[in-house]
C-alpha cells in the first residue's frame, strides 16, 4: 500500500532579478543573504501547531527507519537536500505540507513580499527509488512554473509614494532614515545584521583605490562554476535509493561549498593580508565581497589585484573542478550595476567559448577595461572600441580530458606570462607604443618590434626572449600583445624585472 508521505520542493523564483533589482551594493549583499537564509523560516514554526517542527541534521544519514523514528518523536518532516536555492524535504502527509507552506508563505510575505517561493509536492514516497520520485517531482514542478501567477502580492493606490527604481510602495525607513520599500528595508536590515559579524570588511570603495583622483580604478570580479547542473545530475549515477542518493547529494553540496567558497575565500583573504598587512594591524581587508553562495562569487577590489586574484582562484581549484572568471576595470564613481553586468558578460563569454569547443573541465578568464561607455552589451562595446582585436578568454587551467580537445586556438596563461616577461625585457618606454602598432596591423607590429630589436645592444638582444613571438601565429600574437599592453601598467609591469 502506498504511504501518505509527501516529498516537497521549495524553489526560489527569480533569484537574480531579486538580488540585482537595486544597483546599491548594500541591497545586493542583503538580497543575496536573504535568499541564502530564506528557508530558515521553515525551522521556526509554531510549536503548538507543528510540534518539534522539521528535523534537520546534515551529519546523520537519511534512512527510512530514521525518518519514521523522527516522526514518532514528534517531528512533522525531515530535510532531504538544501542547495542552490532548492530545498527538498519529506512531510508526514500532504495536509501537513500545505499547512507548513501556508505558515511559511505568510511569514515571508510579511517580511519580504517580493521574494517568490514556489512549492511543489507529490504524495507517496518510494524510499527505494529517489530518482524516480525526483523525476515525478520535477515534471510536476515544470508544469507549476508555467501556471504560476506573476501578480505581485501588493498593490499601489493612486496616491502613494513609490520607489522610483522599482515602482514599489514606500513602506518604512532603513537604518539611515531613508524611505524605502518593504523589499529594500528587508535587504538593508539583513545587510546591517551581516555587518555586525564582519568588522574587517571594507565598505567605502574609495578606500580600495590606489590613489583617489589619480588612479581611482576598481575591479568587479565575477566567478561562476562550470557544468554544475550536469554534475548534480551525475552525482547520483549508480545509485537509486533515498539513502544512497541523499548521501551523495549532501556530500556534493558540502564539496561545492568547500571547493568554491570556503577554501577560495580564505586564499583571497590571505592574499590581501600578505600584500597589504592591514588586517594584521587591526585595519580592513582591501576587498569587498558582494555575493558568495554555491559555486558563484562576486567581489570588488583594487584594479591592480584583479589578475592575480583570478589566477589564484582558478589555479587552486581541485582536480575535476573548474570555473570561469570575468572582470571589469572601472572608475570608482561609476555605477556598480553596470560594472557587474559587464563582468558577468565576460564570464558568460568564456563559458560560451567552452561550450563551443565542448570543454567540460577548463577554467578560463576574460576581462574588459571600461572606457566609460555604459548601457551597451559587451559584444557591442568591443566591436566599437577594438574591432575584433581580442585574444581573450585565456585558459588558466585545463584538465587532461579537455587537453585532448581543440584548445590550440585559445591562449594559455603560460603564454601570457612569457609575453609579460618579454615585454618587461623591452622596457616600458618601448612597450607603451606597441598597442597602437598592434591595433593597426600584424605587419606594423612586427616592424616596430624589429626596430626595437635593432636598437638593442648585442648583449641585451641575446637576453631578450624574442623567441616567444613564435608561440602563436602573427595575428594571434598581435591580439595578445595588444591585450597585455592595454593592461600593462595595472597588471604586467614588473619594475624589478624590467631591463633599463
Amino acid at each position: 500500500m502506498e504511504n501518505k508521505y509527501a516529498l516537497a520542493m521549495y524553489d526560489i523564483r527569480g533569484k537574480q532579478e531579486f538580488i540585482y533589482r537595486s544597483s546599491r551594493i548594500k541591497e545586493i549583499i542583503g538580497g543575496s543573504a536573504l535568499i541564502r537564509d530564506c528557508f530558515e523560516g521553515l525551522y521556526k514554526l509554531n510549536k503548538e501547531k507543528f510540534g518539534k517542527g522539521i528535523f534537520r541534521n546534515k551529519e546523520t544519514a537519511f534512512t527510512e527507519s530514521a525518518f519514521k523514528e523522527h516522526l514518532e518523536e514528534g517531528y512533522i518532516g525531515e530535510v532531504v537536500y538544501d542547495g542552490g536555492g532548492n530545498f527538498q524535504l519529506i512531510f508526514k502527509d500532504d495536509e501537513t505540507c500545505k499547512d507548513v507552506t501556508y505558515e511559511f508563505s505568510k511569514k515571508l510575505m510579511k517580511k519580504v513580499p517580493s521574494l517568490r517561493v514556489l512549492c511543489t509536492y507529490i504524495v507517496g514516497v518510494n524510499f527505494s527509488d529517489y530518482l524516480g520520485d525526483r523525476k515525478k517531482l520535477y515534471d510536476l514542478h515544470r508544469v507549476r512554473e508555467m501556471q504560476e501567477s506573476n501578480v505581485r502580492p501588493y498593490a499601489a493606490f493612486p496616491i502613494v509614494q513609490l520607489d522610483r527604481r522599482t515602482s514599489m510602495p514606500l513602506t518604512g525607513k532603513n537604518s539611515v532614515g531613508e524611505k524605502v520599500s518593504a523589499e529594500s528595508k528587508a535587504k538593508y536590515d539583513k545587510y546591517d545584521e551581516i555587518r555586525k559579524n564582519k568588522p574587517d570588511e571594507e565598505t567605502i570603495l574609495d578606500n580600495l583605490v590606489t590613489q583617489r583622483d589619480e588612479e581611482s580604478l576598481l575591479a568587479v570580479i565575477y566567478i561562476d562554476g562550470n557544468s554544475m547542473g550536469a554534475k548534480v545530475q551525475t552525482c547520483c549515477d549508480g545509485k537509486k535509493s533515498y539513502e544512497d542518493c541523499v548521501a551523495a547529494l549532501r556530500q556534493f553540496s558540502a564539496q561545492v561549498q568547500k571547493n568554491y567558497i570556503d577554501d577560495r575565500l580564505k586564499e583571497i583573504d590571505d592574499f590581501f593580508m600578505e600584500k597589504y598587512k592591514t588586517a594584521q594591524d587591526g585595519g580592513k581587508l582591501k576587498r569587498r565581497f558582494v555575493v558568495y553562495a554555491g559555486d558563484e562569487i562576486t567581489f570588488i577590489c583594487n584594479a591592480r589585484d584583479a589578475y592575480d586574484i583570478m589566477c589564484l582562484y582558478l589555479k587552486n581549484l581541485p582536480e575535476g573542478e573548474s570555473s570561469c572568471a570575468g572582470a571589469v576595470i572601472f572608475q570608482s564613481h561609476s555605477p556598480y550595476s553596470e560594472a557587474y553586468r559587464i563582468a558577468e558578460e565576460c564570464c558568460e563569454n568564456a563559458k560560451k567559448v567552452m561550450k563551443a569547443l565542448e570543454l567540460t573541465d577548463t577554467s578560463l578568464m576574460d576581462f574588459h577595461y571600461s572606457q566609460g561607455g555604459t548601457g551597451e552589451s559587451l559584444e557591442t562595446i568591443r566591436d566599437k572600441e577594438l574591432g575584433g582585436i581580442i585574444s581573450k578568454p585565456w585558459i588558466v587551467k585545463v584538465s587532461k580530458k579537455d587537453e585532448e580537445k581543440k584548445t590550440e586556438n585559445l591562449i594559455r596563461i603560460e603564454t601570457v606570462e612569457r609575453v609579460r616577461k618579454f615585454l618587461n625585457q623591452l622596457g616600458r618606454s618601448n612597450v607603451k607604443g606597441l598597442a597602437e602598432h598592434a591595433r593597426y596591423s600584424a605587419s606594423d607590429l612586427e616592424m616596430e618590434l624589429m626596430r626595437i630589436k635593432a636598437h638593442m645592444s648585442e648583449s641585451k638582444r641575446s637576453q631578450t626572449d624574442f623567441d616567444c613571438l613564435k608561440l602563436l601565429d602573427k595575428n594571434e600574437m598581435r591580439k595578445l600583445i595588444y591585450d597585455v599592453v592595454i593592461m600593462y601598467d595595472l597588471w604586467f609591469h614588473d619594475v624589478k624585472g624590467e631591463q633599463e
